[in-house]
């Protein structure tokens, strides 16, 4: 019954996190169409979404492995 609840709640996290990226891609490419943002809120958006999208992958591995 533990396992059987790891890997539904690895592949949730894996599916919330493809979700996430595609909501970060779509955002990403709204912020730039509008020049009037700052550089740097771009770059800083664009690192914690990388960020937040790696530790959420490696989350989802280790629930799915064990």
């Amino acid at each position: 019954m533990k396992r059987t609840l790891y890997l539904a709640s690895g592949i949730s996290v894996l599916f919330t996190t493809l979700a996430f990226g595609h909501i970060m891609v779509h955002d990403t490419a709204h912020i730039m169409s509008h020049h009037d943002g700052s550089a740097v809120f771009l770059i800083v958006h664009t690192v914690l979404a990388v960020a937040f999208g790696v530790l959420s992958l490696i989350g989802a591995y280790f629930l799915l492995t064990g």
